[in-house]
Order: structure tokens, then C-alpha cells, then sequence
């Protein structure tokens, strides 16, 4: 019985050892790519030749060991690859312990190990690849232990606990447990033969180790009492003055495809569900069972009919028992594939909020955060060339004071896709700050860096005019020596790009308005035909009035821009043919403080960004939206009021057949010394008189 209770239990270590296989097919799998070696790295190996050794151990099955005198194993298959596919052939140095193979890479006699797990301890003289390997610890006991054992458990018990030497569980006991009490042993097949006999009374071990050992030395008494929080990740471990063979190494692991790395698991981990019926044992076990019922039977009858009350007992006994065995490995079964499926979740939260954790919500590019990190990691690497390129998105507060801040967010995802785009394979695109995005561009030299420069700024001039064109000022600084920090060379670009900014401000901030000119025609009942003849009406008065051409100028850009503002309105507010609700009206009543905010962040256009906040007002003090009167009004604006009021009577609206010009004289005379500046319908008239006499 104690051998079949063993035979469940390897079914048990073999599955904890599928999972941590899986979870690193699950993590590595979508990662494949077509390897990439740089011209150092390549150049690198070739110096090398000849000089890279691997040190592995020959008692860690499965994940290596040697089988009639080779290195076999895990990791000698996942070596065996990276040797194809790296193109390289490296010297593997067989240790028969553990702590002489540390010893070992610690003294830089080997250029690194197959298998081994980082801690900060081994990170003083070694770097580590991604892991490759995932391997759960386990306790292991006799199975005639019945209590339910953990970390916290032993540091309060005199029980006598074995751990490889060497092995990363030591690190992890120091710092997390450092009152539990073990002994050390060479291998884990010496650990678990020692528990066995009876000379330890538990082993902290990792579960595929232990599943190797137990079946290769055919051991039958052991049992895995409890499942450990602490799981040992393997990692191609390099010499850390050597730091270009770990990227080599990641870079080779990356090239290890799903199918071959299908092929290593179940060469090394075979997925054991057998049922229990296919078990020779069982069987066994179940005819012996019915032929002592036969004989007992028979002795019923033959002795004393007396026993036969204590035999069905007996047999009832039995079948509950099976019953309660039965029933606990299905149990078992439930709670592995709940165990399994909450390993699945938790890995896909972390891999979420890494990824929420290192982006911006908004764009999908990387965040201040990641930026930060991968500065510093280019520091420490000492890359050149390097190139850092500054870029600002010029308008944006511009456009979320006025069209919303949905608006604004469409024109920095507009931005980021136009950066992403134009960026190269190798660069890191990332956003900053409410309108600053970063490139860290390695390998870039100064002109690879102005031809991405161009590259953006003609993208920009490509994308269009939804929901504005995009505008950005770009700067850069190219280190190509040691003597310059990454830290001078992000200030640098930073300088550069608001000089960029101040040198173009002028004709960007005209490019944007001349955007969102051009969007007004298509939002608002405004036409061009309509902003034209308002022009030409308003000329005609500025220079009956004796102007200067500089106000003439002023009068004809305001003329085009008076009703900019609507942008920021609802288009279905701005185009309603019905009559407006008083909280419509409210709305409309809000244009000429936003085309003032538009208009005045470009400094050349301060008269008539003051004409464009005044232009509803009225003569008698009742407009909006400052009340102001008379000649307190701008003259400018007084000009746009009388000629806009007299295009709109003039033309048909949605809201309204136009008027005959002799109705509309009617009404200017009606609002003279209310709504208009009496002076300026006097002259208007003259005007139109003149014309209708020439005509």
C-alpha cells in the first residue's frame, strides 16, 4: 500500500514541475523573434572563440547530469540549441558538486553556468539571464509523518532538515526564516537517501530534483508533505565583467521556439495522469482483495456462521475506506487544476500591471518610469553612439481650452502614432509629460538622428487637420564619448528643442490658427463667402474712417476670425435652425472669450484678438460679455458688430429668410444708438447709398 500511496505523490512532484515548465512557455512562447546580433556582439564571439566555458553540475536530474558519460539533461538541451543558433561552439565543464562550481565562477576559471538562480549574494560576480527554468521547492518526508509541515513549523521544531549546499534556498531561509535550523548535503540524491533511511527527518528540495532522484534510486517511503512558497527560477548565470555574453544569451533564448522548447519538457518531464485502473497494482491489489473475501466465505460457512456478521463489517469498513481514498485523489485532482488555473490569473494580472505599471494609458507609449530605468541601464552599459531627441506638442492647451479635453487627447494619440511610426526598430519612444514626449535613440549618429527629426516633421504635414494639425518642436544632442552623461545629454536636447520652439513659435501658433480656421467652416453655419464680404463691408468703412493700413490689416484679420470661438460650442448648439433653450443661448454667449484665448496666445495678433472678445458688445452697455459702452468698445470691434449684423439680415440663414437691403437699413437705424455705434451707421448708409447710385 505504502508504494502505491508513493506512485500518487510522483504524480504529484511531476506535475509541480510541468508548471513551472509551462509558466516558462507561457512566458517566452509569444516572445519569439528572428535572433539579432549586433556587429559588436558578433565581433565579440569571434574575439572570444575558443575561451567561453560553461560550468554545469552532474547530479541535478532532470535539469542535468550525466547519462553514460555525456552532460544530459534541461539544460544541456537548451545549450545544445543555443549553440546552433548562436553559431558558436563553447567548452561545457563538468563539477561533481554544487559548491566547486560556485567556487569556481566566483574565481572567473569558467565564463558562467547552465542552470543557476539569481540572489544578491551570486549577483556581486554574476549576471543573469531571463529564467528558462521554473522549479518549486517541496518538503520532503517519510510517508508514516503525518503532520502538515512549512517554514514557520520547522524554525519552532528540533527536526532534523536537510538542503543542497549552495542551493538559492539557503539565501531565501537566511533572510525570510533565519531561525530554522539544517544541515547541508552535497547532492539531492544524498539528502533524500539520508530521510529515507532515517538519518534526517525532512529535505527542503526542488520538486524536480526530487521527483529525478526518488524514481532513479527507486526510493518508496517518501512523500511530498507540503508545497513551499519559495520557487527556485534558473537563469543562465555569465561573469558580470562580461556583461555582452548575458545579452548574447538573452538573445539566444529568445530564438528558442515553442515547439522545441514542447520537445526539451517532455523529454525530461513526462506528464504522468495515468488512471489508477491502468495501474498493475491496483489490480493486484483488487484480486487479492476478492479472493480473501472468496476464502473468508468460505471459512464462514465451514467454521462458525457466527463470523459472518463480523466479515460484512469488515467488508463495509473496506469500501468505505476505498470510498474515502477515492474520493481524496479526486480532491487531488481539484485542487491541482485550481491551483494550475490561479497560477494562469496571477501571472496575467502581473503581466498587466507591469505593462500598466512601464506605459501611458493614453498613447500605448512608455512612461516617465520606464524611461528612467532604461537611462540608467544605458549608463551602466556605456552605449555609443547614443542619440536622446526632445519633442513638444505644441497647441495643446490652445486646443483643450477650447475644443474639450477629448479633443486634446485625440491630438496627443495623433502625435504618439506619428512618433511611433517614424521611429526605428531599436528606439524607445516614451511620453513624459502632459505634452512632452522622449526618443532614446541607441546606435544613432548625428544624422541618422536629423533624418527621424524630418522624418516626424513631414508626418506631421501629412496627417491632416482632425482634430488639429499636429505641430511639434524637436531638439536632440548625440553623445559619442564616455565624457558626457546621459543626464547633460537629455538637458542638452531639452535646450535644443525650446530653441527649435522659440525660433518656429511664430509660424506654428499661424499654422494652428490657420487649422482651426479651416475647421470653423465645417462646424459652424459660418462660410468663407461670409467672412469675404464682411471683410470687404468693414474696408470700405476703416477706410472712409482714414485708418492706418496697419489697423486695416488688424480690421481684415478680424473680419476673418471674429467667430473663431464657436469651435469650442457643440456643433449641434452652433448649426440648431430652432430657436436656442436659455441654456443654448448661454452657451453661444461664451464664443467670443474663447476665440479671445485662441487669438491672443500669437502676440501679433493682440488688437484683434481684443476685437474678437468685444464684437458682441453693444453702444448702450446691454451686450456681452463684458457690458462695456460707447467708445469703450474697440473701434474694430464696433466696425465687425454693424458689418456682420448687416451680411447675416442680408443672406439666408437656417434660421431665417434673408431680408431685402432696404429691411435691413431699417434695422440698423432701429439698433443706431442701442446696439450700434451711431457714427458707424451713419456712414454705413452713405456707403450703401453710394453703391445702389453707381449701380
Amino acid at each position: 500500500m505504502s508504494h502505491h500511496l508513493f506512485q500518487s505523490k510522483k504524480i504529484q512532484l511531476f506535475l509541480l514541475g510541468m508548471i513551472g515548465l509551462f509558466l516558462l512557455a507561457g512566458c517566452r512562447g509569444d516572445g519569439e523573434q528572428e535572433i539579432f546580433l549586433t556587429e559588436e556582439e558578433r565581433q565579440w564571439l569571434e574575439e572570444k572563440e575558443g575561451q567561453i566555458s560553461i560550468g554545469y553540475t552532474t547530479d541535478y536530474p532532470p535539469v542535468e547530469f550525466l547519462l553514460e558519460g555525456e552532460f544530459a539533461g534541461i539544460s544541456a538541451d537548451y545549450f545544445a540549441l543555443l549553440e546552433k543558433k548562436l553559431q558558436i561552439e563553447l567548452e561545457m565543464v563538468e563539477f561533481d558538486e554544487w559548491t566547486t562550481l560556485m567556487e569556481a565562477a566566483r574565481n572567473r576559471e569558467i565564463s558562467g553556468i547552465t542552470a543557476a538562480t539569481k540572489t544578491p549574494e551570486r549577483s556581486e560576480y554574476l549576471n543573469f539571464t531571463v529564467p528558462y527554468i521554473f522549479n518549486p521547492n517541496v518538503i520532503i518526508t517519510r510517508e508514516n509523518f503525518s503532520e502538515k509541515l512549512s517554514f514557520a513549523k520547522l524554525e519552532n521544531t528540533s527536526m532534523d532538515t536537510l538542503v543542497v549546499e549552495e542551493y538559492s534556498i539557503i539565501e531565501y531561509l537566511k533572510k525570510n526564516h533565519s531561525n530554522l535550523e539544517y544541515r547541508t548535503v552535497a547532492t539531492a540524491s544524498d539528502g533524500l537517501r539520508k530521510v529515507s533511511f532515517g538519518e534526517a527527518d525532512a529535505m527542503i528540495i526542488e520538486v524536480m530534483s526530487a521527483a529525478e532522484s526518488i524514481e532513479r534510486d527507486n526510493i518508496t517511503n517518501l512523500i511530498v508533505n507540503t508545497e513551499t512558497p519559495y520557487e527556485s527560477t534558473l537563469s543562465i548565470a555569465t561573469r558580470n565583467d562580461w556583461p555582452i555574453l548575458n545579452d548574447i544569451f538573452n538573445k539566444g533564448l529568445a530564438q528558442i521556439n515553442e515547439a522545441e522548447r514542447r520537445e526539451i519538457r517532455e523529454r525530461w518531464v513526462p506528464f504522468d495522469r495515468r488512471s489508477i485502473f491502468e495501474n498493475p497494482y491496483f489490480w493486484i491489489t483488487l484480486v487479492s482483495v476478492f479472493m480473501l473475501l472468496i476464502i473468508a466465505i468460505i471459512v464462514i460457512f465451514l467454521w462458525n456462521k457466527t463470523l459472518q456478521k463480523a466479515v460484512t463489517e469488515k467488508t463495509l469498513e473496506l469500501e468505505a475506506s476505498k470510498k474515502k481514498l477515492m474520493d481524496q485523489f479526486a480532491q487531488l485532482e481539484v485542487t491541482e487544476q485550481k491551483l494550475l488555473e490561479e497560477i494562469e490569473i496571477r501571472k496575467e494580472s502581473e503581466a498587466k500591471i507591469k505593462y500598466k505599471s512601464y506605459h501611458d494609458d493614453l498613447t500605448g507609449l512608455h512612461n516617465r518610469a520606464y524611461y528612467t530605468e532604461q537611462i540608467e541601464r544605458l549608463q551602466k552599459q556605456n552605449t555609443m553612439p547614443l542619440a536622446i531627441m526632445m519633442i513638444d506638442l505644441n497647441g495643446l492647451k490652445i486646443t483643450n481650452d477650447t475644443l474639450g479635453h477629448q479633443e486634446g487627447d485625440r491630438l496627443l494619440v495623433k502625435a504618439a502614432n506619428i512618433i511611433k511610426t517614424c521611429c526605428r526598430r531599436q528606439d524607445m519612444a516614451a511620453r513624459i509629460g502632459g505634452d512632452e514626449f522622449v526618443l532614446i535613440l541607441p546606435e544613432a549618429t548625428e544624422k541618422d538622428t536629423e533624418n527621424i527629426a524630418k522624418s516626424i516633421k513631414r508626418e506631421c504635414k501629412e496627417s491632416g487637420n482632425e482634430p488639429m494639425v499636429v505641430s511639434l518642436a524637436i531638439g536632440w544632442a548625440v553623445r559619442k564619448n564616455d565624457q558626457k552623461s546621459l543626464q547633460t545629454l537629455f538637458e542638452e536636447a531639452e535646450d535644443h528643442m525650446y530653441h527649435n520652439k522659440m525660433e518656429e513659435s511664430e509660424n506654428e501658433k499661424t499654422g494652428i490658427l490657420s487649422s482651426m480656421e479651416k475647421r470653423l467652416r465645417d462646424h459652424a453655419v459660418e462660410t468663407l463667402g461670409h467672412s469675404q464680404r464682411i471683410k470687404a463691408l468693414a474696408l470700405k468703412l476703416g477706410e472712409a474712417l482714414g485708418l492706418e493700413q496697419s489697423d486695416l490689416n488688424a480690421l481684415a484679420r478680424l473680419a476673418e476670425l471674429h467667430d473663431i470661438g464657436m469651435l469650442g460650442i457643440s456643433k449641434e448648439v452652433v448649426k440648431k435652425s430652432e430657436a436656442l433653450t436659455d441654456a443654448e443661448w448661454e452657451k453661444i454667449k461664451r464664443h467670443p472669450s474663447l476665440g479671445y484665448k485662441i487669438v491672443s496666445s500669437t502676440p501679433a495678433l493682440r488688437q484683434v484678438a481684443e476685437g474678437v472678445l468685444a464684437h458682441h458688445e453693444h453702444w448702450d452697455g446691454k451686450g456681452y460679455p463684458q457690458g462695456l459702452r460707447g467708445e469703450e468698445i474697440p473701434l474694430l470691434a464696433r466696425i465687425i458688430a454693424i458689418t456682420d449684423a448687416y451680411d447675416v439680415m442680408t443672406q439666408d440663414q437656417p434660421y431665417q429668410k434673408a431680408k431685402s437691403q432696404e429691411e435691413a437699413i431699417v434695422e440698423l437705424k432701429n439698433g443706431s444708438g442701442t446696439q450700434f455705434d451711431p457714427t458707424l451707421v451713419n456712414l454705413l448708409l452713405s456707403i450703401l447709398k453710394k453703391e445702389k447710385t453707381e449701380q
